[in-house]
């Protein structure tokens, strides 16, 4: 049967890397200072930092309802079935609005709650891929990932300011934190993002991040990666030196792109492992 695989924006997946990979993506919806925008189709990441950099308010929201129904209208006509793998549900009401969905169309259309984010859910959308390919039905490719995926990432934003304006942080805390030059440190895991450390300045902060993720894993049961949201490319070198030391291998570079970004700030860096399954 010919399956088409879907995901969507936060999997940040750019309009090339999506046709060469034969992934379609569900974008997900951008406002900037008021203004509606499709990511990767109305405005650029590059655009996108930009406006962050300059001050802009932005914010994000889950896929347009009617143009999700109206992807899957049309893989149909080209597939037999659709797999989409959106973003977590726990970050997003994105994968119980296709649940709902999904039923409109008699089952051809299979909805997997990744509890993932990022390259993260790139990840697995790949593996969901090659699964498909190998005939596996969808029913099961979606109890396989949904029983057995794991991922956990570190993100260690290079200023609290985006944080601040998203609401993760209150604008007292954040003036102390400026004050003392404490820094978060952020962590995702089992579909969430939450406060996984503090500790004092970037360059510690970056450290750290690393031994969260690195530390008591066995590099052969995992997949890596190291995500820069326009980082400094120093501290890119720095961080990816570090993990590839400890690990004793190369890790995979990707960057983030804007639904994560609008929350994390851009200069975000993101260290995280995927377990092979």
């Amino acid at each position: 049967m010919k399956t088409a695989i879907v995901t969507d924006s936060s999997a940040d997946l750019s309009r090339e890397d999506a046709e060469s990979l034969g992934i379609f993506v569900a974008r997900m919806p951008l406002t900037i200072d008021g203004e509606d925008f499709l990511e990767e189709e109305g405005i650029s990441r590059e655009a996108f930092i930009e406006a962050m950099k300059n001050g802009a308010t932005v914010s994000t929201s889950q896929p347009n309802l009617f143009n999700t129904g109206t992807l899957f209208k049309n893989l149909l006509e080209t597939h037999d079935q659709v797999l989409y793998l959106p973003i977590s549900s726990k970050l997003s009401g994105t994968y119980q609005t296709a649940c709902i969905l999904a039923e409109e169309f008699g089952g051809r259309v299979v909805v997997v709650d990744t509890l993932a984010v990022s390259y993260p859910l790139l990840y697995v959308t790949l593996r969901a891929k090659e699964l498909a390919e190998s005939g596996v039905p969808l029913v099961e490719i979606k109890q396989n990932i949904e029983s057995n995926s794991f991922m956990f990432a570190s993100l260690i934003p290079e200023s609290i300011e985006y944080l601040k304006r998203g609401g993760r942080i209150k604008p007292a805390a954040a003036a102390v934190a400026n004050l003392l030059k404490i820094m978060p440190i952020l962590s995702v895991t089992d579909g969430e993002i939450d406060l996984l450390d503090k500790v004092r300045t970037h360059k510690k902060a970056l450290k750290k991040g690393v031994s969260y993720v690195v530390e008591d894993r066995n590099p052969d049961d995992y997949d890596w990666a190291v995500l820069s949201g326009d980082a400094p490319e120093e501290d890119m070198l720095e961080v990816i030196a570090e993990v590839e030391r400890i690990l004793g291998r190369s890790v995979v570079r990707r960057n983030i792109y804007p639904i994560v970004l609008a929350h994390t700030g851009p200069g975000t860096i993101a260290v995280t492992c995927m377990k092979k399954f």
